[in-house]
């Protein structure tokens, strides 16, 4: 079938259209018909479907965020893939392999280097050159189990969507070392994490003794009473280690509210090192959101490196044959420059997909992890220098979308 990749209408029709799709994919509990006027969390995306060359029905549809993300000393556009979405009539035909090519295409054409998205299952995007980029630890406890870890000082207060530049600067403070932590619009701010699909969260600031924003907390309290949980999910952020005691002293002040607590953090995050009982906390481990490059030299040109050096990358994309190749990087003075200077990987000093090289470049696994998994075909010389030139970091993208 011949097909066309286009926006959807830009109207009343076209948000029908998509909330459709949209309901049948993730809400089919909700029965065919469609509320337009439900109060939906809006911020700025756009949409795209792939089309019959000579219909107006989609096939497939999706949308996408217009992210900045924070990555090796720059601040590099991100396209978020979000509610991808198939009626069953057109599904396993290959449309949405046809209308992701068609989206990273976009992204090159209009300077966006990245993407990321989170799967529904993580082998399905695999295939087309996403790869798990970022991990989290997903805690569960009593309040009073925090309790040790906490402190006092300063004060909590109750704020509302106009106070999003004060939460912006704990988020900045928090995550401004921090590879693929996303650098929030006050669209962002005010329509994602300030805001829910079935009622909006509280939201509290805590202020250090100088009254300077050092914490927040966004949550819900979900259950019946007796049953109650304080539900944070990631949608909270602590300035430095001192502001995060604060942040747990505000959980822990809930003990009579609620019988468990629940938060995201960073796989680094030392929790189980600061409460008396670290048995007393349930942590899991969980795989966070997936990511790839579209554009390798706009992105690796953008970055900051550690060492000098120089070698050719041969990468294999199954979704771009223009990002397929050779790529001859040279850097000199924490600069790189990148030339992609033959459509054939093989004969380069370092072979590999672009799911790995991707996991290299934010740095969620080493070389030397790649080479031991069989993912990158380079001799040890060559392993050391892409170890030096990509340091192992700890990614957090902790936003959903």
């Amino acid at each position: 079938m011949d097909t066309e990749f286009r926006p959807l209408p830009d109207d009343e029709a076209g948000d029908e259209l998509f909330a459709d799709y949209v309901q049948y994919a993730f809400a089919p509990d909700r029965g065919p018909e469609v509320d337009l006027d439900d109060d939906r969390p809006d911020p700025p995306r756009i949409r795209r479907g792939l089309y019959p060359a000579d219909g107006d029905e989609p096939l497939t549809l999706c949308s996408s965020y217009p992210f900045e993300t924070r990555l090796r000393g720059a601040t590099l556009p991100m396209g978020g893939v979000s509610t991808v979405a198939t009626p069953p009539e057109h599904r396993r035909k290959g449309y949405v392999g046809e209308m992701l090519r068609e989206l990273c295409r976009e992204y090159r054409d209009t300077g966006t280097p990245l993407s990321a998205l989170w799967p529904f299952k993580h082998p399905f995007y695999a295939q087309f050159g996403w790869a798990t980029t970022s991990r989290y630890l997903a805690w569960s406890c009593e309040p009073s189990a925090l309790r040790s870890a906490a402190a006092t000082g300063g004060t909590w207060e109750r704020v509302d969507p106009d106070a999003w530049a004060d939460l912006d600067a704990v988020h900045r403070a928090a995550t401004e070392d921090r590879p693929l932590s996303l650098d929030r619009s006050e669209a962002w701010w005010r329509e994602r994490q300030l805001r829910g699909w079935d009622s909006d969260p509280y939201v509290y600031l805590w202020r250090d003794d100088d009254g300077e924003p050092r914490a927040y907390v966004a949550y819900r309290i979900e259950g019946d009473w007796g049953d109650r949980t304080f539900e944070a999910r990631a949608n909270h952020a602590a300035a430095d280690r001192e502001a995060f005691r604060h942040l747990l002293g505000f959980l822990a002040d809930h003990d009579s509210q609620v019988g468990t607590v629940r938060f995201r953090t960073a796989v680094d995050c030392p929790l189980h090192d600061m409460v008396a009982d670290p048995a007393e906390l349930d942590c899991e481990l969980n795989p966070g959101p997936m990511a790839r490059l579209v554009d390798v030299p706009a992105t690796l040109d953008a970055l900051d490196y550690p060492t000098d050096s120089s070698l050719a990358l041969g990468l294999v994309d199954p979704l771009l044959d223009e990002v397929t190749g050779t790529y001859d990087l040279a850097v000199a003075g924490g600069r790189a420059t990148v030339e992609r200077t033959a459509a054939d990987p093989d004969g380069a000093d370092a072979t590999l997909g672009i799911g790995p090289f991707s996991q290299l470049v934010v740095g969620y696994r080493s070389a030397a992890d790649l080479a031991v998994g069989g993912e990158l075909d380079a001799d040890d010389g060559t392993v050391a220098q892409l170890d030096a030139l990509f340091p192992a970091t700890t990614p957090y993208l902790q936003e959903g979308f």
